[in-house]
Parts: C-alpha cells; structure tokens; sequence
C-alpha cells in the first residue's frame, strides 16, 4: 500500500493509467447523465401501461436547434417501427405505435437519445366506433383529388384517421385530469383499423340529389341492414362526394351525428394521410388548393393542412354526437369549433394559409381539447370503458319539475355521474352542474335539485335542455320549457298488439273490434313509466320490431262529473287520438317529438275513460309526448289511479 500511494503521488505510469481509468467512468457517467436530460419525455413515465395502439408522445430536448426527433420501438416489426416527430425550440411531438405487450422506445434527437417502455394492453370492450365507406351500387370507391399521383388508398387514410382520433381523445381527457380513456376500434392482428366496405343500394346520381338529412336517413337504413351492430358507434365517410367547379356545390357531402351514426362527407379525402408516417407531414402541408376547382372545407384557410385538420377534427365532432355531446360553446373544444384546430395537437407551429402569410406559434390554451364539460359526459359513457363489463339497461333516471319547492329535480338509482344545462339557439352552450369524473373522491349523489331561479341565473331566457349521463352510462336529456309546460303523462299500459305500417301515407287499419282488443290487451299490463315527458316506445312498449310498426299505448280517467278537456300532443312519428271509442284527432306525417305540436278536444264522460294513443314508427325515435289540460287552459296532472287533479302553473310556463 505504501509503495501504491507514492507512485501515484509522484506521478508514475501506474497513476496516469488509474487516472485515465476513472476519467473514462466520469465521463461515461456524464453522457449518461446529459442523455437523460436531453431527451426529456413530459406526459409519460417509464413502465406506463396504456389501452390503445398509437401515442403521441410530448418532451423536451436540450439542443433547442434540433428540428427532429426519431422514435424507433425496438419491439414491433411493423413498417410503423421507426417514425420521425417534430422538433422546435426545445420541445418535441411525436407518434409511435405500439405492440401489445411491452414497448421497448429509443427516442434520438441528433446525438441524445433515451430509453421509455411503454406497455400496450388492447381494450376488452365490445363497444367499438366503426370506421366505414360508403359507396354507391358500383362499388367505385375513387375519391375527387388534385393530386396525379394519389394511391387513393381510402382504406389507409380512415384507419390513419381512426387511431389519430382515439389518440388524441385519450391525451387530451387525460390533460383535463380524467386519464387515458378512449374509444375502442376493431384492429386485425396486424395492427390496421378494419374499415368496412359498404355498397348502397343506388347510383350515385341518387345520392347526389338528396340533403343532409335524407342522405343521413338514407345511409342509416343501409348500415342497419347491412352492417349491423348494436354495440358500435359508426364514422361513415361517403365515397361519392362530389364537388362541381363550374356550379360551386358540393353533392353526398354533409356533417350530421347522433344515435349510432356519424356521417362527413368523403369530399377532402385527398388530404388525409394515408399511414401514420406521415400524419405529422400532413398537418404540416402549406401547399394551397384552389377552392373554384376543388372542394376546400377549411374555413376559408384552403391549405392541405388546414383541410385536414378541420375536416378529421370535424368527423370526430360528429362522433362525439353519437356519444350524446352537445354543443358545448367553447371556442376550442372539438364539439364546437375546436376541430379546425386538430391540427395543433400533432405539432408545433401552425404552417401560412391563404388568410396569413406567416407561420403561426400557437400558445398551449389555443389547442384543440376535450374541454372538461364535454370530457366529464365522455369519461362515464359504456364506449369509454376499456374493459368488458355487464351493464344495466333499464332506465331509471328521472328529471321532473317539482312545483312546490319551484326546482328541477334529478333522480337516479344508478347515480348522476353528470349533469349539464344545455342552451339552444344562436348563443349555444353548456354549463355542467356536476361531473363525478372531475372531483376525485366525490360522492355520486342519487338526488340533485337545481331551483330554476338559479338555472335562469345561469342560461338566461334561452332555450335549455337537462342532460343526465348516470353510472350505468345511459343519458337521459328533457327539455326546460317540455317540464315547465307539464305535467305531462309518463305512465301508460301498453298493448301487447301493434299493426305493421307499411304506408307512410295511411294509417294502419283500425276499427271499432281492433281497437277493443286493443284496450284489453293493455288492461292485463302493468303500467310503464317513463323516466321524462318523452314517452319512449322503443325502450317501455315491448315492440320487437324498431321500425314500420305501429303500438299503442292506454290510460284509464276516471272522473266525477263530464267535463271537457283539450289533449295537447306531440309524437315520433304519425299519431291518432281516440277518446272512449272516438277518434279525437290525428296526424299523419313523419317527424319528430315536440310537446304542444297539437291539441285536440275530447269529452270526457262521469265515471271511466279510456285514452288510446297510437304511434306509427317509420325509423329511428319512436315517442310519444301528451299532457291534459280544462278546457279552460287549467293543467291537469293524471294520477296513478286515473283522477285528474289541477295543478298550480309557474310563472314563465
């Protein structure tokens, strides 16, 4: 040992050499240490577990010149096992697809690199959103492009869609603090989105001659027909978009949601990436397209990347319908006019446009997002549960006016996971009342009241509507001027009979024999209550079949004395009135359910009535809204056991 310390004090070979030994250790230690620095990941930890396929990862780079980021997973050996992000000023984005299992990353910005595993475990639930084209009788699945050398790969370009759309709806409710839930999608071994083929019945000139809504109908009933699936939601992206330059009209193209169906014009397609590798490149692309020659749904901005930003953003805005989203009113969120602002999600700065000749360094509050009034109604929602579970189907959930304590009262057996007023009309907008989803610990009430002075407080004299998502994930929505214009009948029997409509133009035969058998069918059946003004034939009345049918529903009034009374009616679709054997009214028409729509005028006789109502379903809602009222206006509230009782009207009924 002495013979040691004196070689090294004086310098001797054996010291140099331990010197340059131990200098290799430190330097070693710092590159290891800088690297760890240099590529920072900022909204993933290491070891992570996550429940769909394609992430958009997020950090922080030493080198603030670095204009890229490569991110390879050294587990899969798909062509997505080596992509390239984005880079800026210190701050990086960029996708990778994942394999199940463990997902072993190297993440390299010029020299720098670091390590992230990711584990990917697929989603169990059965509840998925379908992506489908549609096209017309020929099968011709070609879409309007500028470009000569499209591949017109339609399939690559909605699977690419689909996962940008799962992946951004999980970063982004996760950023308002309700986790990484998402939507499931139907994937193949592979790893590729499954996009459904489906050929219509007709020519395209046909679908080229109908509106929105009949085109919406009109594709409804093929998907129904067949494609059928009860437990998934459907984006379906028309092939046979048509822009015509010397007109300016855009035919097969429009923007609807609602129920199971999502529908956006295919009219843009040439815009959308046709693989993940380039998603980025694509929300990146400043090259413009003359709107007198080509469609360019882009607000005006008639770039490639504006185009695509707006018009995915705007197809997963009608998806959110389908979940029941509202209008919110936020300015970014994507169920108002936050999907033009897709884009930003993916990168770092904004490419020009035709209305700004410079690139745009957004800030992080001007992103598309899931803003938390929209998020709270997806997190409880049965497709954003990532695993298989059994659910209830009753509804339970009821929303009345109470007249005495003068509040609207809310009441659910499975609990309010989520409650919002809706406003309606030009100024459109949502205020949550309460969401479970964004108070940790929270209690979910059974029970919430809300005064209306405080709801008129909140919304003004609008149009307002009450949206309640419950803990088994159905909504329940009633609209305020329906529940302050009440009390409306919600309990009926209903008859096990009901009659095909095969005629929109007619009603189904009814005479005075039938509708006897009618009556006593309906008298052997326990009164069905309705948990809103709406009275749902499809959910209460029994029916195994959903369209072309007609049902009835009957109701006992017992009176004291004759007296006569006015039915106020709205219905989904055709409605006929009769009063004790009498038709009190009817209308013949396909439409939907809104109170007071009618009013027809009955006697009533001393001692036992019988009202039967009878609804012609063509498709989709099926309902029934009545309430009774004197004839002198007085409203009149039909109890359990048949008596008409008056009831106090509010102030703004």
């Amino acid at each position: 040992m002495t013979i040691m310390r004196e070689s090294l004090r004086r310098g001797s070979p054996t010291r140099r050499c331990l010197s340059a030994v131990l200098g290799c250790f430190a330097l070693a230690a710092t590159v290891a240490a800088g690297a760890t620095e240099a590529v920072r990941v900022t909204n993933f930890t290491d070891g992570e577990t996550i429940r769909y396929p394609v992430v958009l990862i997020r950090g922080e780079l030493a080198d603030a010149k670095a204009d890229r980021v490569t991110v390879v997973n050294t587990s899969s050996k798909r062509d997505t096992r080596e992509m390239v992000g984005l880079a800026r000023r210190g701050r990086f984005k960029a996708l990778a697809e994942l394999v199940p299992g463990p997902n072993k990353l190297r993440l390299r910005a010029g020299k720098a690199e670091s390590a992230l595993t990711i584990a990917y475990k697929p989603q169990t639930n059965p509840r998925v959103v379908r992506v489908v084209y549609f096209t017309d009788r020929t099968g011709g699945t070609a879409f309007q492009t500028p470009r000569s050398d499209d591949r017109q790969d339609w399939r690559g370009k909605l699977g690419t869609a689909m996962k940008l759309m799962q992946c951004f709806t999980a970063e982004r409710l996760n950023d308002i603090g309700l986790g990484r839930r998402t939507f499931n999608l139907e994937l193949g071994g592979d790893g590729k989105v499954k996009v459904h083929l489906l050929k219509g019945s007709r020519d395209a000139a046909y679908y080229h001659k109908l509106d929105g809504g009949r085109l919406y109908s009109e594709i409804g009933r093929e998907l129904r027909r067949k494609l059928p699936n009860r437990y998934a939601k459907n984006l379906v992206i028309p092939a046979m978009t048509r822009f015509d330059a010397n007109t300016g009209k855009v035919y097969a193209h429009t923007a609807l949601g609602g129920g199971n169906l999502a529908l956006f014009g295919g009219g843009d397609l040439f815009t959308w990436p046709d693989r993940l590798a380039d998603a980025q490149k694509a929300f990146m692309d400043a090259a413009r397209v003359d709107p007198k020659k080509w469609f360019s749904d882009s607000v005006g901005r008639h770039a490639y990347w504006a185009i695509a930003s707006t018009t995915m953003g705007a197809a997963l805005h009608e998806l959110g319908h389908t979940f029941a989203l509202p209008h919110s009113g936020d300015r970014h969120d994507i169920m108002t006019r936050g999907h033009d602002r897709f884009n930003r999600f993916f990168t770092l700065i904004e490419p020009p446009h035709a209305r700004r000749s410079k690139p745009y360094e957004f800030k992080e509050t001007e992103i598309a997002a899931w803003t938390p009034v929209s998020g709270a109604a997806l997190a409880p929602h049965r497709h954003f549960a990532v695993d298989r579970r059994t659910w209830r189907d009753e509804e339970v959930t009821v929303i009345r006016l109470d007249r005495a304590s003068k509040s609207i009262v809310v009441e659910s057996d499975y609990g309010i996971h989520y409650l919002a007023l809706r406003r309606h009309g030009p100024r459109v907008g949502t205020q949550a009342v309460h969401g479970t989803a964004t108070a940790k610990g929270r209690a979910v009430p059974r029970k919430v009241a809300m005064p209306l002075a405080e709801i008129r407080k909140r919304m003004g004299k609008a149009t307002v509507s009450v949206l309640v998502i419950d803990g088994q994930g159905l909504s329940t929505s009633a609209g305020l001027a329906e529940l302050m214009s009440g009390p409306f009948v919600r309990a009926w029997r209903f008859a096990s009979i009901t009659q095909r409509w095969r005629d929109p133009k007619a009603f189904a035969e009814v005479d005075a024999k039938k509708l006897k058998a009618i009556e006593a069918s309906a008298a052997s059946r326990k009164l069905a209550r309705s948990p809103k003004p709406l009275v749902d034939f499809l959910a209460l009345s029994g029916s195994r079949r959903r369209s072309n049918v007609a049902g009835y529903a009957v109701r006992t009034i017992r009176c004291e004395k004759a007296r006569k009374v006015k039915i106020h009616t709205g219905s989904d679709d055709a409605l006929r009135v009769w009063v004790n054997g009498k038709l009190a009214g009817s209308v013949l028409a396909l439409r939907g359910a809104q109170a007071d729509s009618e009013s027809h005028h009955a006697e009533l006789r001393k001692g036992t009535n019988t009202l039967v109502a009878e609804v012609s379903q063509g498709g989709g809602g099926w309902g029934l809204i009545l309430r009774i009222a004197d004839a002198d206006g007085t409203k009149l509230e039909l109890k359990d056991d048949g008596r008409l009782v008056p009831v106090e009207d509010l102030p703004g009924s």
